[in-house]
């Protein structure tokens, strides 16, 4: 059996699949894992899952396209090369797997290039409440893992998953991240508690392009809390260097960290690290909640949220749509956080599954499982 586990999005993705690759590996070592990525930017996942597995060494083949990369770094400044051009020069490459792993929904594009002989299987790369989770395209994949209760519900009754052709297994990410984030260093050296902002990348739904140098200027002014901007990867991607300087020029050390694009946005040293989450609709929430804590939610846009399934997280804490409430938020979440308490461990079981641990390890072995129930199908098959 040979599985590929692809990877053309951006390199957070990776940490949604790559640790089941690992687990496979140790679970099954007859099979054969291959790794393909589009570019390096996802090289350091490898790296950082390398670190809890040091006997994954699986073949890595890199998609890049050098000629068109290098006529593209003249032109943008950037050398990775677009998802579906990387996907459609490499078909005769993908059919040579018996399943490909993808942990986004552009693989679909190509899904009937591939033929009957290679499955092509999803495991998502969030666990939010937002719509974005229901997609038509996951209709394409033969077989889909699934967080936990709240996202099998909702895709069972959207139809976009079917009983018999997915698997619920928790939240991949924070399994893996537990184990590989051990004796993290604390992200200030002092003893104010450290809230973390967390903006989502759209800006019809984030706080950011309304309040969010705001909110850093009404951190800086008060010495009672620390503070980290760590928004989505994407919302900064295209940004101009004037645009991110001008954000970043609003660090203060020792009290106000912003990282507007490391891999420290990836790996879960904030949402690990942080005291109090400040967000607005980012999945990231339920990172942060592994270890449940006072949240405080933004709704500048005023949304008519409540009963909204799309808006379960902001039940989780107190939800403020301008900067004065939201600081006055913030001053008394701790005291507030048992409100919520019971409230987060529910919504944290019925998005991820709960407790994490293994997660990584149910994914392989339903894969593992999916793949063989239908290779002796088709053996069954071919002999009648």
């Amino acid at each position: 059996m040979r599985i590929l586990f692809l990877f053309i999005g951006e390199a957070h993705q990776a940490l949604h699949a790559l640790p089941i690759a690992a687990e496979m590996h140790r679970l099954a070592p007859q099979v054969e894992i291959e790794v393909a990525v589009a570019g390096e930017a996802h090289l350091w996942v490898m790296d950082l899952v390398r670190s809890v597995y040091p006997d994954f060494a699986p073949s890595v083949k890199n998609l890049s396209l050098p000629g068109f990369s290098a006529l593209q770094r003249m032109i943008t400044g950037g050398s990775e090369p677009p998802r579906l051009l990387s996907l459609l020069s490499h078909i005769p490459y993908f059919r040579g797997f018996d399943a490909i792993v993808v942990p986004e929904r552009t693989t679909t594009i190509i899904r009937h290039f591939l033929g009957k002989a290679t499955r092509l299987i999803f495991t998502p790369h969030g666990a939010g409440d937002k719509a974005i989770m229901l997609d038509p395209r996951d209709r394409f994949f033969d077989f889909v893992l699934v967080a936990g209760e709240k996202s099998e519900r909702r895709l069972l009754d959207a139809g976009t998953i079917t009983p018999g052709r997915y698997a619920v297994n928790g939240y991949v990410k924070l399994d893996f991240m537990r184990r590989a984030a051990r004796n993290r260093p604390p992200l200030f050296d002092n003893d104010r508690p450290t809230v973390l902002y967390a903006p989502h990348f759209r800006p019809d739904q984030s706080s950011w392009p309304v309040m969010g140098m705001e909110i850093i200027r009404a951190f800086a002014a008060q010495d009672r809390f620390n503070l980290v901007v760590a928004p989505h990867i994407r919302l900064f991607h295209k940004a101009s260097r004037a645009a991110r300087a001008e954000v970043e020029a609003l660090a203060v050390p020792g009290r106000i960290i912003v990282d507007l694009g490391s891999n420290r946005l990836l790996d879960m040293t904030y949402t690990g690290g942080a005291d109090i989450y400040l967000g607005d609709v980012s999945s990231q929430v339920y990172e942060f909640l592994a270890d449940p804590g006072p949240c405080v939610f933004l709704n500048p846009h005023r949304f008519d949220w409540q009963d909204d399934p799309n808006y379960l997280f902001w039940t989780l804490g107190d939800v403020a749509t301008g900067v004065s409430d939201a600081m006055t938020a913030i001053g008394i979440a701790e005291g507030r956080h048992p409100h919520y308490a019971d409230r987060q461990q529910q919504a944290l079981a019925s998005s991820v599954g709960g407790d994490p641990d293994g997660a990584a390890r149910r994914g392989a072995e339903a894969i593992i499982g999916y793949l063989s129930s239908e290779q002796q199908d088709h053996v069954k098959g071919s002999s009648r």
